[in-house]
């Protein structure tokens, strides 16, 4: 029961006791006065009457007249004349009844009166004694009304105290819908802060989980750091910061193989041929300083965040870029920069600096791709600078107005035609039970009837602005598949839904009306999209996931640092990068790295999921390691 009931139900009870006090209090003090007032009453009335009677003649007749015409307009209950002897001379009663008031009132309050007793004269002789006794109607009648208006204004401050005290208790409890939401938040994992309240009960209590919430997120910003540290240790080269060769391998096969990569791109190797004289010239301190020099360089060389840049060994660099659009160009500026960086105008030597070039298209093996830039490497030692390998002629590596132009047309006529799709991949948990579908998009070349992969028209959708409509039209068929499926289906959003309220909106209005497909839809956001538009990603998470949709990152792992900062969203979920998932049962390090990721996402309340599952033997891995869903190829619904 509600509070403000309780205040009413209290209000209510507390009015009636007093009430009932009052009108017993009341009813039994007007009983005495009016039981007085009666008493007096008859006495006069008897007075008068016996006084008149004894100054008329005793004419019987005449007398009985007399009588008669007092009882009449009198109002009396009663008149009755008796002689000295006893016998009832005159005996007139009243048979009007108490009508205007209840039976049961009157029983309850019974109303005694003593007559009024007087003689009546003959001169000197005693003719009759006269008793009087007046109508109590008019009496109860008083009575009644005046406790009806008791009762009226009983009710009436009754109503108003319960409307000021309700008024008020909103006022008081205004704070507790705010701790109850805090609790809420809390119980489903998201450590949020509030305001303190005035009310000292509900600031204690406020106090009390606010400091729940900033332990738990100090706990998270903790964990968080020595998670970025383990990661650093686990993928990264230790004097330069780069990439470590096992780590960066597997973000090319990731690069090659995964459909939500670009197309196409380059991969660039850098080596240092003189390394080992330079460290008997220099020393290691020099030479260690020279190789962070070439690892500034190459990061200042290719500053996006979809650049992979690693340490393969001691002399070799390589980084890798996807959806470059001059291999030339780049391969030019890196070696530049890289010359640059390791240049020494006081030595009489020139370092020397080799740079190989390979591009690559999406599927390519990666042993063909590292091999093309092997070949290169080779070329550019007997050049004596760079070389660039293509590998196979005749690929399209510029966006050249004619290639912009037919793909926009693909594009717009296959989403004007709904020849957007998606198709479903499992993900299972450690049973082998279904989590969801993901449903990664397909779009129908109008042209060759064939299904396209999203790594080959999404790059193209982003630069025409297209993305809005393709995930649009995906949702759209989400709800479609819904209606017909009783399994969750998972669909991806790019930056730019998450960004723009309008679409958001219309999500909210599609899903608002069928809640039941809300609980079954789930949304995958990349990893960056929930630190670098923080803000809007917040609105659309609150948006949809009050209708019961579940929302989670994808691709995570770069950014595992900052994931304490989302300890107020209440993400359902992580999608582990394969890049780290790849071989984790033979990486000794990416397993203790992964375990603590677990660790902090069930904190959260966050179900972790592995990307890329090859095997079974990574399966099992990741199962022990505390991974409660996976996806890949190595993961099949029985």
């Amino acid at each position: 029961m509600s509070l403000t009931k309780q205040l009413w139900f209290s209000i209510a009870a507390i009015m009636t006791i007093a009430f009932g006090i009052s009108f017993l209090v009341s009813a039994w003090s007007a009983k005495s006065y009016l039981e007085d007032q009666l008493r007096l009453k008859n006495i006069d009335n008897a007075n008068s009457l016996a006084l008149s009677m004894s100054q008329i003649e005793k004419d019987p007749v005449l007398i009985e007249l007399l009588l008669s015409a007092q009882f009449d307009i009198g109002h009396y209950k009663q008149i009755k004349l008796t002689s000295p002897t006893g016998k009832v001379m005159i005996d007139r009663v009243s048979e009007a009844v108490i009508d205007r008031v209840p039976g049961w009132f009157v029983s309850l309050i019974p109303l005694q009166t003593e007559p009024g007793i007087a003689q009546v004269q003959d001169g000197w002789r005693q003719y009759g004694t006269l008793a009087v006794i007046s109508h109590n109607r008019f009496a109860y009648q008083a009575l009644w009304e005046g406790n009806r208006r008791l009762l009226g204004w009983f009710f009436a401050s009754a109503l108003l105290c319960g409307m000021i005290g309700t008024l008020i208790l909103r006022s008081i409890t205004r704070p507790l819908g705010e701790v109850v939401n805090q609790a809420e938040a809390i119980g489903a994992r998201r450590f949020i802060t509030i305001r303190e309240p005035r009310t000292r009960e509900f600031r204690s209590v406020v106090r009390a989980m606010n400091a729940l919430s900033s332990q738990v997120r100090s706990m998270l910003d903790e964990e968080s750091a020595r998670l970025e540290q383990l990661r650093r240790d686990a993928q990264h080269d230790a004097l330069t910061g780069l990439l470590n060769r096992e780590h960066f391998l597997r973000k090319l096969q990731y690069a090659l193989a995964d459909e939500s990569t670009a197309p196409t791109g380059a991969l660039f190797i850098l080596r240092l041929p003189d390394l080992i004289k330079l460290n008997k010239q220099l020393g290691r301190e020099a030479t260690d300083t020279l190789l962070k020099r070439v690892a500034g360089a190459l990061q200042e060389s290719c500053p996006d965040e979809a650049c992979q840049i690693g340490r393969l060994n001691g002399s070799d660099f390589a980084v890798l870029v996807p959806d470059v659009d001059s291999v030339d160009e780049l391969a030019q500026q890196v070696f530049a920069r890289t010359k640059l960086s390791i240049s020494d105008p006081s030595s009489a030597t020139e370092h020397a600096v080799l740079l190989g070039a390979a591009v690559y298209r999406h599927g390519d093996p990666a042993s063909q791709v590292l091999s093309r830039a092997d070949v290169a490497l080779g070329r550019a030692e007997q050049e004596g600078g760079s070389a660039v390998e293509m590998g196979e002629p005749g690929v399209e590596w510029k966006p050249v107005p004619s290639l912009v132009a037919t793909w926009q047309v693909l594009i717009e006529t296959a989403l004007r035609q709904k020849r957007v799709q998606f198709v479903t991949y499992p993900v299972l948990d450690g049973q082998g039970r279904l989590i969801h579908y993901e449903a990664p998009a397909r779009m129908q070349n109008v042209e060759t009837a064939a299904w396209m992969s999203a790594h080959e028209f999404m790059p193209w959708a982003s630069r025409l602005g297209l993305t809005e409509r393709i995930d649009t039209a995906v949702f759209d068929c989400a709800l479609d598949w819904l209606e017909t499926n009783d399994d969750p289906v998972c669909i991806n959003v790019s930056p730019q839904t998450v960004c723009d309220p309008v679409l958001t909106s219309r999500y909210y209005r599609a899903l608002k009306g069928s809640r039941s497909r809300a609980q079954k839809l789930w949304i995958d956001v990349p990893e960056f999209v929930a630190y670098r538009h923080a803000r809007e990603f917040r609105v659309f998470c609150s948006t949809l996931k009050s209708l019961g949709c579940k929302i989670g990152l994808e691709h995570v792992g770069n950014q595992i640092c900052h994931i304490g900062e989302l300890h107020d969203v209440g993400l359902d979920y992580l999608k582990i990068d394969s890049a780290i998932i790849r071989d984790i049962d033979q990486s000794i390090g990416n397993q203790t790295f992964l375990r603590g990721l677990c660790t902090i996402a069930h904190t959260m309340g966050m179900m972790p999921i592995a990307e890329g599952v090859l095997n079974q033997q990574e399966a099992a891995c990741l199962k022990e390691l505390g991974f409660k869903g996976m996806t890949g190829p190595g993961i099949v619904l029985a």
